[in-house]
Parts: structure tokens; C-alpha cells; sequence
């Protein structure tokens, strides 16, 4: 049992002994030792208080900038656990992050400024969103590592535009054997199918629909995922392998069954007649229990022009729980009508 407050104390203690103005002057000083053990100090301390730290990212972003100093490892380090701490004051380092990794592909220092970089898009994407080609080439030299890959993704969810450069790695990453940066990958080839990106390929396309039914809920969910992000700007990409996508409507996991039924009712905007084959279960899954799956067959099923649904969906429209399928309902009605 922890006694007179316990770990939460000591961690509180240690930090109010930190000197910071010290490990500051330190930082800056000009005897090559003195920096070093400063360097040091904040490499161990980041791992107890980083919160405590976070004063030193603007001295640690001048050491990066030296390419001879020795310990770029640790400093790496450091500026990665900061910018998951607080990622805002890191963001404006990103400039020197990404030069000092491009500097020096290779290194485990590299791989560290990586992960500075995924925290830091995660909180602000749009700050990093200007360095996609070269965070594409540091990642691509360290055979698609998937901090580089986690980044791209988090870029993706405010500017997918800019990720055309990161097309063909984000292609090589879900095909034709995918690692563990395939998620992320799904999700950012996802968002740049919906945008109003010009795409000089969708080869990805038939690598998410390999990818529906592996083992692994989340890559069988972003792979699906990716598939109704594309039907929504792109339908005529992804209706020729709708049919590979009928087992993800009986999944076990409900947002892949949404995904699915998401899928099929974009594509039937385009074509109606891609829900025939799917009918039977789409109106299954009026009955399921997520609501975010019956609102989306509802969706298929009024794109889908499938009239014997009308009846069913008038009594959803009216009496389902959730307002959202209610109103997905009411619209099927309208269409059908």
C-alpha cells in the first residue's frame, strides 16, 4: 500500500527539485560536457515529469539542428515524449524535426523524430500537412515505417488533399502483403478517395477489398471503411467488387457491417441495381442493434429502389429509438415513394 500519497508524492517532488533554469543555461552552454549531461538530465526526466520539460523543446530543436553533436538519439527521443505531452509547443520545431530526418533517413534518432511527428499531427495535422513529400521519402527509406505512415494518416483527417504525394507508399502498405502501417494506411487512402484529390491511380482499391476479409477486426473494418470512402466521390471505382464485400455486411463487428451497408448505398446512388444481390440481408439489418447499421441499410435500401422495404422502413421512420435512423427512414420512404 502506498503511504502519505504514494508514487504521485515522489513524482511530485522530483519535479519541484528540477532546476530548470539550470538545465536551461545548460542546454546553451558552449562546454561540449555541460550540454551533454544536460542533454541527458532531460532524457530521463522526460520520462518521469515530461510536463516539467516541455520549457527545453526550443534549446533541444538548436542541438538537432548540430549536425555534430553526438547524442541527436536522445534528444530525438526527448522531443518525441515532449510532443506527446504537449504536442502545441512542439509544432513549431516540425521545420527542424523533419530537415534533421531527412538529413539522416537511417538512424533510430530518425525513427524517434517520426514519432514527433505523429504526435504532433495527431493534435495539429495542418502543421505538418506541408511536409508530405518529405516525410513520404524519410518513411519510404526506412521501409515504410509506420510512425511515418501513423502521421500521414493523422494529416489526412484535415487536409487528405495533400496527400497525393503519399499515394503510391500508402498503396505499396496495404498490397500486396500488408504490415502493421496497413490500418493507418486504409484510413488516409480512404480520406484521399473522398477528397477532391486528382488521383493518378485507385489500384488501392482492389487491395482494400483483398483486405475485407482477413483476420484482424480493424483492418477488415478500415478496409471496408476505405471502400465507402471512395464510393462517395467515386462509385464507378468500387461497384465492380461490391460483390467481394457481401460476407462484411454479416460481420461480427458492427462498424464493418455499417461500412458495409454504408458502401453499398453510396455505390446504389450510382446504380441501383448493386443491391440485389444484398437485398435479403440489408433488410436484415433493419433489425440490428447498433443504430448507426440500420441507418446506413436504410441508405442502401432506398438508393437501391427496393420497394418491398417500404413498409418496414415507414414503421422504423416513426418508431425506432434513435433519431438518426429515423430519419434515414423517412427518407428511404421518400425515395421509395
Amino acid at each position: 500500500m502506498d503511504r502519505d500519497g504514494g508514487p504521485a508524492v515522489e513524482q511530485r517532488r522530483r519535479s519541484d527539485a528540477v532546476d530548470l533554469p539550470l538545465v536551461l543555461s545548460q542546454l546553451d552552454a558552449t562546454d561540449p560536457e555541460t550540454r551533454r549531461d544536460a542533454v541527458l538530465r532531460v532524457r530521463d526526466g522526460v520520462d518521469e515529469v515530461p510536463c516539467t520539460y516541455v520549457p527545453t523543446v526550443p534549446k533541444l530543436r538548436e542541438l538537432l539542428d548540430d549536425p555534430e553533436f553526438e547524442l541527436r538519439e536522445e534528444v530525438a527521443y526527448s522531443l518525441a515524449e515532449l510532443a506527446v505531452e504537449a504536442p502545441s509547443d512542439v509544432a513549431p520545431s516540425i521545420d527542424a524535426i523533419v530537415a534533421a530526418a531527412v538529413d539522416d533517413e537511417r538512424t533510430s534518432a530518425t525513427g524517434e523524430l517520426l514519432r514527433s511527428l505523429a504526435a504532433v499531427a495527431e493534435e495539429r495535422p495542418t502543421a505538418v500537412a506541408e511536409h508530405v513529400p518529405a516525410i513520404v521519402d524519410v518513411t519510404r527509406a526506412r521501409d515504410g515505417d509506420v510512425r511515418g505512415i501513423r502521421t500521414l494518416a493523422h494529416v489526412a483527417r484535415a487536409r487528405p488533399e495533400a496527400l497525393e504525394p503519399a499515394l503510391g507508399l500508402l498503396t505499396e502498405t496495404v498490397a500486396p502483403e500488408p504490415d502493421d502501417g496497413a490500418v493507418s494506411a486504409l484510413s488516409a487512402l480512404g480520406r484521399l478517395g473522398r477528397s477532391e484529390a486528382d488521383l493518378s491511380s485507385l489500384a488501392f482499391v482492389d487491395h482494400a477489398v483483398d483486405l475485407a476479409d482477413r483476420d484482424g477486426p480493424k483492418l477488415r473494418r478500415n478496409a471496408v471503411g476505405c471502400l465507402a470512402d471512395v464510393a462517395h466521390r467515386r462509385p464507378e471505382a468500387v461497384e465492380p467488387v461490391c460483390r467481394r464485400i457481401h460476407p462484411a455486411l454479416e460481420s461480427d463487428d458492427p462498424e464493418t457491417r455499417a461500412n458495409a451497408a454504408v458502401t453499398f448505398g453510396r455505390v446504389a446512388a450510382a446504380e441501383p441495381s448493386v443491391v440485389e444481390p444484398v437485398r435479403s440481408r440489408l433488410f436484415a439489418l433493419l433489425e440490428d442493434d447498433h443504430p448507426y447499421v440500420r441507418a446506413s441499410a436504410c441508405t442502401a435500401l432506398g438508393h437501391g429502389n427496393v420497394t418491398e422495404a417500404r413498409e418496414r422502413l415507414s414503421t422504423l421512420a416513426t418508431g425506432d429509438p434513435e433519431s438518426t435512423v429515423r430519419d434515414r427512414a423517412a427518407w428511404a420512404c421518400g425515395k421509395l415513394s
